[in-house]
Formats: structure tokens, C-alpha cells, sequence
């Protein structure tokens, strides 16, 4: 519980500037969010005549994530194709650019390397109070404390996220990549 709270949080605090703000005042009880400070700081008559600037909402990092995948290998495009129309060859020759391109702006945003480094089938040891997030048993495990087990798949993690950072419009924040248009 704690541990997603505090991813959530990270991801808040990341992108996402007012949310940063209030998870500063939760933690500093003497903090004072820079939008309150700045507003308690305006007179009453700067107050009428000028309205407190709003920060833009920053885009959701699902869709900055999706957004570079379909703008650096056209993923959405490849996803929403009707494959039933090609054959086997004809999607396979369709999906390996489209791939290799998702990958090398997964490797430039993400930085995903392997969680346990150690091959499969390997034998490897799971410590005590391993987290589901990192060792998911596939069948029973009698393991109370550290134990060993075969190694099915390393999982992955990001060893580094450094995700563009939004700068467009509010009502644009969803747009995951523009409609394409040209002359009549």
C-alpha cells in the first residue's frame, strides 16, 4: 500500500506542478504552496484587476509515452491496423520496423534493463520478503524466507525516466498525435 502510494505520488510530483505543491505542504507543514503564497501576497485591488495566472496542466505521462511511440514508430497506426486483411509475412515485415523503432525511444526515455540479471532457466535466490512487484511465483511456493527457484523471465525495470515535458494547450493534453492533413 505504502510503497504504491509512494510511486503515485513520485509520479504526481514529477509531472504534474501543483500536485508537486500539495505533496510539499503534506510532507513541510510550514511550506505554502507558491500559488496560495503568490495569491495571499496580491492586494485586494491587484486582485480585481488582475486575474492569478493557472499553470498548465501537464500531460499525462501515459499519453507523452504513447505520443512518442506513435510519433518515433508509428505504434498507435501498427495497433489499430486491421491485420486480418495481410498475411502472416506481409505484418511481420510491417511490425519489425515499427519494433526496433519502439524500442530505441524506449531504451532513449526509459532505460529499461533486465530486474534480475541472470538468464533463463537459471537457478536464482528470491530473499526474504520479496515483493510481488519483483518475484510473481508461478505455482505454489512453500518459501517462507529466502528460497531459490528457476528463473522463468528477468523482468524488467526503468532504470531512468526522462519523459519530454508537456507544453501544449489544456484542451491538447490527450491528443496522443494530430490529425494529418494536406491541400485539396
Amino acid at each position: 500500500m505504502r510503497f504504491g502510494l509512494a510511486l503515485r505520488a513520485f509520479w504526481k510530483a514529477l509531472f504534474d506542478q501543483a500536485s508537486a505543491e500539495r505533496i510539499a505542504v503534506a510532507l513541510d507543514e510550514h511550506a505554502v504552496p507558491r500559488l496560495e503564497k503568490a495569491s495571499a501576497e496580491l492586494s485586494e485591488s491587484t486582485k480585481k484587476t488582475q486575474p492569478i495566472r493557472k499553470l498548465s496542466p501537464a500531460q499525462n505521462p501515459a499519453i507523452t509515452l504513447l505520443a512518442t511511440l506513435q510519433r518515433d514508430a508509428r505504434l498507435i497506426d501498427l495497433i489499430h491496423e486491421d491485420l486480418d486483411q495481410y498475411q502472416d509475412a506481409q505484418v511481420g515485415a510491417a511490425a519489425r520496423p515499427c519494433l526496433k523503432q519502439c524500442r530505441q525511444s524506449l531504451d532513449r526515455i526509459l532505460k529499461i534493463e533486465k530486474l534480475v540479471d541472470a538468464k533463463e532457466n537459471e537457478t536464482v535466490t528470491v530473499p526474504a520478503g520479496a515483493t510481488a512487484a519483483r518475484y510473481r511465483w508461478i505455482g505454489e511456493s512453500s518459501a517462507n524466507g529466502e528460497a531459490t527457484a528457476k528463473l522463468v523471465h528477468p523482468g524488467w525495470r526503468a532504470a531512468s525516466v526522462e519523459l519530454p515535458q508537456w507544453s501544449g494547450n489544456e484542451e491538447d493534453a490527450q491528443v496522443i498525435a494530430p490529425a494529418q492533413v494536406s491541400a485539396p
